[in-house]
Order: structure tokens, then sequence, then C-alpha cells
């Protein structure tokens, strides 16, 4: 079926109820100049199903076109993930569509690197570089000095970037994302033996105990969650879910708790494991969890001693009598819950703090249980590449064992530069970057092939997380290309049939789409003898695959013999009389990692915390801006080991005294004109941990110190970040 048929098929539902009781079409005075499209209806909206790429969670999206114009986006109500609800970042994705900035064309670099200077060329031009470097590589013999680096994909185009790098013989391929939970992987596979992230069944819990997961904000699924933690709070006519927040800063996530406690950054596994401790010492645990997964009570209330309440309460900095309250509370109410995130993960101890949390919910009873934690039946599919891989990663760049670069996405803004990837991408001879703006990638690139929107593209979405059934979400074009782009995986192949041999082999589908309806073909099976053109239609209709009931055989089980979790003393970079404050960062509710500030509706989206618009910021203590002589809105200086960047300062009551905080997502070099330089890259600030000779991706264990510059006088809010905090905060 090709595009036209499918347009005048899926109009048909919004153009039949239009029509219905008309006799006959109104006849027109004055005739169409230019005929509307075949399947266009002029003052009827038609509304495509497809799947939101605004970060990897994968909710479904409704689109309204209206004349071949793409109009609104709203979630869609029959995707299991979100269920018709949709983020902010999600509606604002129109604006991507239509970015003034866009690259119109593929441009060729005429100047230095990131001058910005280059020269417009054709797409056979620049499919000719292209595929010339390649040929050039294979030719020499040096097919595995290529390299692609593409943010985490699932689904096809997985298996084309998997397919594409090992038919031409390069094992150089990574996969990376600033935020992916690899650390609960980590901590999965060593607790319950399978990598799978987990299902939380938020919905039906009556106690949410939350070690820094900001699940309403950014954490794995945050419409899912925000959803299923409307129903745990309002769901049921006579129960009201409890919710208790752990950490440092007060989060929009901790701000709807019924409990804050700020705990010292590094202390969450301590305050876990001390619970656990207390749960046993008032023997309140649960006997048949404890049996069904070979623990011992003896032997846990042994390995658990050295976690009294008077030890605990020293290290956390929180009150004994609020730990046991919350214990109490916690495994008293049926059912409970426990989880962990980014703010309590991102330590020098944040994996064996991730456990400690997982041998809660053992010891409670939580796990595999209505209102308590499943495996997720949605597995990535494709390569999930660990924090020592791209290290490994930006070692072979900087010694010069990668020649031609492929990159897809924003690494140079999004990788820390602590990591030594800026400086070793400078050193690859050529760069191939696929964005569809002049981010600070492309500006070090040799070459860009302008990649299509979301709303332009092809494409499967397996959820990163939030459901237990087996989804496939799709993606469909809602409009033409706006501009002269071309989507990355038909530019890869595209690549592979013009290099012939294996390369051509491996792929013997023409399109990209030819290749996305073979592999749904696959997964669908056999359709009860319907024609696949068909099915193909309905899944477009309903915008993806949804199996459900698919997870629930699944159980977790502790991994007989694990060690129990004994987190370690957090270690922070920095001298602590030097840097004497804690640097969190945390991911814009607008802008994720940086992705969504290109988009003018984001960046006047206040935030919901400070309400500061269009800027960076740092969250400072009243008490410790006091001692420092800072005034809302002055500007200061923040500085780290790694580096200093200059900011207006924002006085947070709902902040730790020992911590500062700065969101990510600003300081881009370019970007397009509304995200051009903006505000400041908190990435900059961050230094590495170690464990030995092992770096770790501990980016909360960075000490800072803050000192005044001037007054700057420009920080724009919506409101009084701190007059709106009129009830009284706890003592911290």
């Amino acid at each position: 079926m090709d595009r036209r048929t499918f347009l005048q098929l899926s109009s048909l539902t919004a153009a039949s109820a239009a029509l219905a009781g008309c006799k006959s079409a109104n006849e027109k005075i004055i005739p169409y100049l230019i005929p509307p499209d075949e399947g266009v209806t002029p003052g009827i909206a038609n509304y495509y199903a497809s799947s939101c790429r605004s970060c990897p969670a994968g909710c479904g999206i409704l689109v309204r076109v209206s004349e071949g114009r793409a109009k609104k986006i709203e979630g869609n109500p029959a995707h299991p993930v979100n269920r018709g609800k949709l983020c902010a970042r999600g509606q604002a994705a129109l604006q991507e569509l239509y970015h003034p900035d866009r690259i119109p064309q593929p441009l060729k670099r005429t100047g230095p690197r990131g001058s910005g200077e280059f020269t417009k060329i054709s797409w056979e031009e620049g499919l000719g570089l292209l595929t010339g470097e390649l040929s050039a590589l294979k030719q020499k013999g040096a097919a595995n000095t290529l390299a692609l680096l593409t943010p985490e994909l699932r689904g096809t185009s997985a298996k084309l970037t998997t397919d594409f790098m090992r038919s031409f013989g390069s094992p150089n391929y990574l996969s990376y994302e600033l935020l992916a939970p690899d650390w609960l992987r980590l901590a999965n596979r060593q607790s319950f033996g399978q990598a799978s992230l987990p299902y939380y069944d938020m919905a039906e819990t009556r106690y949410l105990l939350s070690f820094g997961a900001d699940f309403v904000e950014s954490h794995l699924s945050p419409v899912q969650y925000g959803y299923a933690f409307g129903r745990m709070r309002q769901g049921r006519d006579t129960v009201r879910g409890h919710f208790t927040y752990v950490g440092g800063r007060l989060s929009l996530t901790a701000a709807s708790a019924d409990r804050w406690m700020p705990a010292r950054p590094g202390s969450e596994g301590t305050l876990a494991l001390g619970m656990a401790r207390l749960i046993f010492a008032e023997s309140l645990y649960d006997k048949a969890s404890l049996a069904a997964n070979g623990l011992s009570a003896e032997t846990l209330r042994q390995q658990l001693s050295a976690y009294d309440l008077p030890r605990v309460a020293e290290e956390t900095g929180l009150s004994p009598t609020m730990i046991a309250e919350v214990v109490r509370e916690f495994v008293s109410t049926r059912t409970s819950l426990a989880m962990a995130g980014e703010a309590a993960a991102f330590q020098s101890n944040g994996q064996e703090t991730v456990r400690a949390v997982q041998l809660l919910n053992v010891v409670a009873g939580n796990l595999n249980k209505t209102g308590g934690v499943y495996p997720d039946n949605a597995a990535p599919e494709g390569p999930v590449n660990s924090f020592d891989e791209l290290l490994s990663f930006v070692r072979n760049m900087r010694d010069g064992r990668i020649q031609t670069a492929m990159v897809l996405g924003d690494p140079v803004h999004t990788v820390p530069p602590a990591t030594g990837f800026q400086d070793a991408l400078s050193k690859v001879p050529f760069i191939i970057s696929f964005s569809s703006l002049m981010d600070d990638t492309a500006l070090q690139a040799d070459l860009i092939l302008p990649d299509h929107a979301a709303l332009e593209s092809w494409g499967d979405v397996i959820p990163l997380a939030g459901t237990r059934d087996n989804v496939i979400g799709l993606m469909q074009p809602v409009v033409n290309p706006v501009f002269d782009t071309r989507q990355f995986p038909d530019v890869l192949m595209t690549a592979a049939h013009e290099l012939d041999g294996e390369m051509k082999a491996a792929f013997p589908q023409e399109t990209y789409l030819d290749l996305l309806k073979t592999e749904m073909k696959k997964r669908v099976g056999p359709a009860s003898g319907r024609d696949f053109e068909a099915v193909w239609v309905d899944l477009l209709m309903k915008g993806g695959l949804y199996k459900t009931n698919q997870g629930q055989g699944k159980i977790y089980h502790w991994v007989r013999g694990s060690a129990m979790p004994g987190p370690a003393k957090p270690r922070f970079n920095g001298n602590e009389k030097e840097f004497p404050l804690h640097l969190h960062i945390y991911p814009s509710t607008a802008f994720y990692d940086g992705r969504g500030a290109s988009l003018p509706w984001l960046q006047q989206l206040p935030d919901p915390m400070t309400t500061v618009v269009w800027d960076s910021w740092v969250e400072i203590n009243p008490r410790t801006a006091e001692e420092l002589g800072i005034k809302f809105g002055d500007l200061v200086e923040v500085t780290s080991q790694q580096g200093s960047l200059r900011v207006p300062a924002v006085i947070y009551p709902g902040i730790r005294p020992d911590m500062v905080a700065m969101p990510l997502g600003q300081g881009h070099k370019d970007r397009g004109r509304y995200a051009k330089g903006r505000g400041a890259n908190a990435l900059q600030l961050l230094a590495m941990t170690s464990e030995g000779a092992k770096p770790l991706p501990a980016w909360n264990a960075t000490r800072v110190r803050v000192k005044r510059i001037s007054e700057k006088g420009d920080l724009v809010t919506t409101g009084n970040p701190q007059g709106s905090f009129r009830s009284e905060l706890i003592e911290i």
C-alpha cells in the first residue's frame, strides 16, 4: 500500500462522521485553484496514532492534522503506557517539526571545526561522500576503525544499526543515554539474576517509599507513573495511598509526598538497611517472603546488626523517631512498595544502595504482589552499553583507533567532559552527524546528513518501562517532510546497498519501511488468516501492537548466595574544606537531558519548583545563602575540581544546607536560536569517582564551592519560590 492510499484509509473515520446524513456534496461557487491532496477534506481534521520520542519512555500519541499540517499532539488513550496522558515535552514536539533553524538539506564543512561554516550540498553528493568514506575504509582493510554512536535504540532501528556495524566489520557501536537506568539493570542482575527493569505496581500500592526516584518528572516512565500515582492517591474511595520521599532536595515528586526525609547525600542505602534491621528487631518481617527467596531471618538479623538506629540517624541526619515511624507505617500497610532512583543511584555507593532498597522489598514481602514490584516484560532490544564501554569508546577515539565516526544525537552536550569524550572526538579525522539542528555535535562534524523530525518518521518503539504488557508502539509520518531531509535508518540502508557484497545481502529490503513491516509481520505472527496489509493498517490506526498479560509468568527471586548489600561510606570528589557543598544535578522537567531546549514552549514553561524560565540557576538553602552573602538573583560562581560555571542564584528552602542543586538541559553552543548560548551545562562541573581502578558515573558525588560575583538582576521567574513555602519545613 502506498502512502496516498493509506492517507485515504486513515481519514475514513473522521470524514464519514462529518458527512453522515449528507445527501450530496456542497457545491462551490468558486472552485479550488489548487485542489487539496487526495484523502484531505478541507475543514476536517485527521488523527494519526504514533509514538513520542521526546524521551525513552515511549508514550503513545495522537496527532491532529488539518489540511496537511500537524496542529496538536495529545496522548493516545489506547496505549497501555500513558493511557491518553502526555507530558509537556511530548506536546511540544510539534515545534520540532516546524523549527525555523532546522537543517534543510545536507551540509559539508568548509571552515574550521566548531566555526559553523558549512556549505549546502545535494543528497546525491552527501550520500556519495558517506559511501566513499566507508568504501575507502573497506579497501584499506580498516573497517574496524568505523564507529557509530546513537542514543539507546530498541526495536527495528536497533536491529538495523547492529546488523549494519556487524556486516561492515566493526565492533565500535555505542548506544549511550546520559540517564539510562544501567545502575538498575546491574542491581537487578546481582539481586535477582535478571537485568530486566522493574514494573512498580504503583496504582495498587497503599504505601510508597521512594529513595530519590523522581517518577513524576523523569524517572523511567514519568507519564505512566504520574497516572499510577494519581490512581494510588485518588483511585479508591476509602483508601488514600501514603507517600514518603527520601532525598536531600525537595523535587516536584517530593513536594507531592506526605513526608519528606532529607537524608544526607549517599546515605540512602544505610537508611534502607537500618529500616530492614528495625523490621527484624520488632519481628515485622514477612516470613513467607524470606522462605520463598531462600533467606534466613537469623542470618539477616546478624548481618544487619551494625545498622542500629543511632548509627543510621547520625549518618543520614534524620530523626530516629521519624525513621522508626516510617518503618512501622511501611510494614503495617498492605500493600507497600519501595523504589530507588537517580538521586540515590548516582553516588559512589549507588548500586549497593539500589540493592539495599531491593532487600527492603524482600523483607517487607513486596515482591511479585499486586501493589508491589514485578519484573517488567519490556526488555530493551539492542545494545545496552555500560559506563566502562563508554570510556573504552573514548580511549579508542583518543588513541587513533577510530578514523570515521557516525553520530546520531548530541553526545558532545550530554556526555560529561570528565570522561574526555569531547577532546577524544576532536581527534577523529572524519565525523558524520545526522542532527536535524546545528547542535554541539553537528558543529564538530565534517558532513551533516539531516534526519527527519519524529513526526515525519517511520519506526517502532519498545517502551523503556512502565507496563507488564508486551508493547510495541509504532511511529508513522503524519505529514510530508517539511525540508529536504531523510530518515537516519534509510540513509544507513542506502549506504549498505551502495557498498554491495555482504552489506547489501544483509539488507534485502529496499527501504526502512519495508524492513519495519517485515519485522512487524514476524511479531504479529499468524493473524487468523488475515492479509498482513490489512493487519498493518489496523496497527497504524491503533498506534502499535499491544499484547496484554505477557509478563505475568515472570517473578523476582533473590539469587541464592547473593551477598547482602552493605553500602560503603560514600566518597565525594573534592576536598570538603575547599569544596564544602554537595552538588546535586537533576533532569529538567522541561528539557530532560537537553534535547528539549530548542523548543520555545519548553523554554517558556516555568520550572515547577522555582518558576524560573529561559535560564539555568543554582538552588541554595536560605541559611547557606545568608552565610555566603548571596541574595536571590545574584550572579554566583559554582566551582568544582572539574571547572567553574556562572549562574544566577535561587534561594530555595527545599534543599539541605550542605547541598546545592542545578538542573540539566541548558548551556548549548548552538541548537537553534532558542537554545544557543542560554544558561549553563551543569555536566561541565561533574567529576568521576572511582572504586579502585574502576570509574563510576557517580555524578552526584561531586563537591563544589559557591561564591557571589555580582548582582545580575535579569533572572526571570513567574512566581516567588521563597514565598511559596508557607508551611513549616523540616529543620535540616
